[in-house]
């Protein structure tokens, strides 16, 4: 499927590039910013993506030889900006996951942050000098949803229009909660297997898959590692 592997493809490079924004660029030359929690939003996403920006562009390098590095900047700015919780409701559907213990959607919102987690780290050696460039943000206040438009730009790819979809949490704080691509998003692609596992094999077999997947693959990261030292602290 050719827009869904696109979705994963953005989804990578966005969370890599750990800027958090979408699509339709109208006039790249200009923001528009509309209300006060529009211009909130907009200068919070602007900081990040700074931030993330100036760390890949200058020390990607540092981070494929130094996975524990890259796995706590990671920590500090991509989870902290995804609202996790509500990207795995989503994910297994409201009422599997209204269905769960504490504990069990405790481990299901792990095994989500460390699957985000899995996918910058898989975009990191691909990381090619991509820009990011904030065109708008909507919000509907009422509903506490939302979505920040960006361009990316690569200089070895057509320039790509993404929505960054956000959600405001009780503190009054936005979260990305998912990533849209010519109208497919990212929970929509991968809902039907997570659900499909719950419904045939249960909810543990949903998180050993996660977690195979994510062991596995941080497995071989770490074993390339240039410092020994590294080795017990996460993601090793």
């Amino acid at each position: 499927m050719k827009d869904g592997y696109l979705v994963r493809l953005c989804l990578i490079t966005m969370i890599s590039v750990l800027t958090v924004m979408s699509p339709q660029a109208a006039d790249h030359g200009v923001t528009m910013v509309h209300t006060e929690a529009e211009h909130r939003v907009h200068s919070q996403f602007e900081a990040l993506f700074a931030s993330v920006t100036e760390q890949l562009a200058n020390r990607q390098q540092m981070y494929i030889d130094n996975p524990t590095a890259y796995y706590d900047f990671l920590m500090a700015t991509v989870v902290a900006s995804w609202d996790s919780a509500s990207t795995s409701r989503a994910l297994v559907g409201k009422q599997h996951y209204t269905g769960f213990n504490d504990q069990q959607r405790l481990m299901l919102v792990d095994s989500v942050d460390q699957t985000l987690i899995r996918y910058a780290f898989e975009g990191l050696e691909s990381y090619g000098g991509q820009v990011f460039k904030v065109d708008d943000v909507v919000v509907n206040e009422e509903k506490g949803m939302g979505w920040v438009q960006v361009l990316m730009e690569s200089p070895i790819l057509p320039d790509i229009n993404l929505d960054l979809v956000i959600k405001r949490n009780p503190k009054n704080e936005w979260h990305a909660v998912d990533v849209r691509v010519k109208g497919i998003t990212y929970v929509k692609i991968k809902k039907y297997k997570y659900r499909e596992i719950i419904e045939e094999q249960g909810f543990d077999a949903l998180i050993d898959n996660l977690t195979t997947k994510n062991t596995n693959y941080f497995g071989a990261v770490c074993a390339q590692a240039v410092n020994a030292e590294q080795k017990g602290r996460a993601p090793c």
